[in-house]
């Protein structure tokens, strides 16, 4: 992959930005590419990818595979209470941070200043990997910032995110921002194992979202029925969501996203434009009350009789889908 020759590059020329924004698509790579730098970085023989050998990438290697409530480090907010701050395993210069729940929250970023200014204790660095880094609220943001402004020499940070556009302008300034481009069909077969050319293109570049689709193919085949337009039909699948988890109603708004998609494409038709907004808006209020079996009512009636009339668009994925 292109990305990772890029940093091999940076490394061996000693050019690592101290704040490096990987971004992208949910599921493309970001999280272990960044992973893979902040092993280098650490790594006592100075390699990339890391030697795996020496005792800062041993006691580092495992790190994800370890179950969180082993790595959770709890400190003091604001208010005296206890919280959750980040994950760090047995290596003392490398610390995760992610949501705690939906969100990192600012006592999260003040656990990190301290850890920020204290020397390296194993290597001669120390790496801070912000996970879902969009999670971050203003506050966490804005504390973060102060950091990012003049870092100590010796620390890197490795921030992930799969949404540019919910952190702050002035962060993404003071990042070196490399984007995490899709993995291609052919990479997501090489990883996976998976042929199916429907659920390949489903995937759209992402890993993640190949396993959950693989999981639940079920979805698919239900969203290739509403596409067909036959209203008892969609009548009983949109009831059907409403058993789903918000999880697995996501996923299949995805899915019919996708293929109402492809029909725009292939036809041109404008009416397919507002039942996607209609889908992705529905994506976002997931979770909030909505009533989605009515809602998927409403967008079939909307929209139903031009996916009724074209739906000879989606023959060659229903024969895929079938084979």
């Amino acid at each position: 992959m292109k990305v990772k020759l890029f940093l091999e590059k940076m490394y061996r020329q000693g050019r690592i930005p101290q704040a490096i924004l990987f971004y992208g698509k949910e599921g493309v790579g970001k999280r272990e590419m960044a992973f893979e730098l902040a092993k280098a970085m650490l790594c006592l023989k100075k390699q990339y990818p890391a030697c795996d050998n020496c005792h800062s990438c041993k006691l580092i290697k495992d790190f994800f595979l370890i179950p969180e409530e082993k790595l959770k480090v709890f400190g003091e907010s604001s208010s005296g209470k206890e919280v959750f701050v980040y994950l760090q395993g047995d290596h003392p210069d490398f610390i995760c941070v992610k949501p705690e729940k939906t969100e990192i929250k600012v006592d999260q970023i003040r656990a990190v200043k301290d850890f920020v200014y204290i020397r390296p204790a194993l290597s001669d660095r120390k790496v801070i990997l912000i996970q879902d880094a969009q999670t971050m609220n203003p506050y966490a943001q804005n504390a973060l910032l102060k950091v990012l402004e003049e870092p100590p020499e010796d620390t890197f940070f490795m921030l992930v995110s799969n949404n540019l556009y919910k952190i702050l302008p002035t962060i993404k300034s003071r990042c070196f921002l490399l984007e995490v481009p899709p993995l291609t069909t052919e990479e997501l077969a090489k990883k996976t194992g998976i042929n199916d050319p429907t659920l390949l293109e489903l995937a759209d570049g992402s890993l993640k979202l190949l396993n959950q689709i693989k999981e639940k193919k079920d979805l698919v085949e239900n969203a290739l029925s509403f596409l067909k337009g036959d209203v008892l039909t969609v009548y009983n699948i949109a009831n059907k969501l409403e058993d789903l988890d918000e999880e697995d109603q996501r996923l299949f708004l995805r899915i019919l996203a996708h293929f109402v998609h492809k029909k725009y494409l292939a036809e041109k038709n404008e009416s397919y434009k507002l039942i996607l907004d209609r889908l992705y808006s529905t994506m976002e209020y997931l979770g909030r009350g909505l009533n989605l079996a009515l809602l998927m009512f409403y967008i079939y009636l909307e929209g139903g009789e031009n996916l009724a009339l074209h739906k000879g668009s989606l023959q060659g994925y229903e024969e895929d889908y079938a084979s």
